[in-house]
């Protein structure tokens, strides 16, 4: 059994082993038991089992076995870059599919901001909004046209943003509203498409 010694930082505590090993667990591992020992009490490892303390995996580091998952497939406690301390599970590590904490995705989400404001934003109108397709649930097929009913008469709704400002104008037929929603493009999206096309890049 596991006797709790101490917390560490991401949820983990560090524990020892009725065997006399330390060990690592997680929260949930101590609250449901589904980690009993630092792995003494589970079946003998095979002979070809991969140890991997000490490999770095992007910016993980392994520091040591961490335990093991409901299918038995271990665990490694790794150490990130930024600090932070993260059981993963060892096959994800291997394939590539953990390289970090999660602050990487974090860096990735401020810079793809950065982007979007500096190089792809034209007059304040960030043009991937502009540009961006028809969405999946759409009932028309069509980027800003919706089919609306009113006092049981049938017509289409066409709107158009520019500059955080949406206006507004209707059709009786899906063509006509088709041709009004592309009249609005050319008169209020394309010159701010254009305008950046022309802008040279400022690196």
């Amino acid at each position: 059994m596991l006797t709790v010694r101490g917390k560490r930082d991401g949820g983990m505590w560090d524990c020892i082993c009725d065997c006399g090993n330390p060990s690592v667990a997680s929260t949930t591992q101590l609250k449901y038991k589904s980690k009993k020992s630092c792995g003494c009490l589970r079946r003998k490892s095979p002979p070809n089992m991969i140890d991997i303390a000490g490999n770095r995996y992007g910016m993980l580091t392994v520091i040591a076995r961490a335990g093991s998952t409901d299918k038995d497939n271990a665990t490694w406690l790794c150490r990130c870059d930024c600090g932070k301390e993260i059981p993963v599970n060892g096959t994800t590590l291997r394939r590539g599919q953990a390289v970090s904490c999660g602050c990487q995705r974090i860096d990735q989400a401020r810079n793809a901001r950065e982007i979007l404001r500096t190089e792809k934003t034209v007059d304040g109108v960030p043009l991937p909004l502009l540009t961006k397709k028809v969405r999946s649930d759409s009932k028309t097929g069509h980027k800003g046209i919706y089919k609306r009913v009113r006092k049981g008469r049938e017509y289409y709704e066409i709107n158009i943003t520019v500059k955080g400002k949406r206006m507004y104008a209707s059709a009786v037929t899906l063509e006509d509203a088709i041709e009004k929603r592309k009249q609005l493009e050319e008169k209020y999206h394309k010159p701010l498409i254009d305008k950046h096309k022309e802008t040279p890049p400022t690196n």
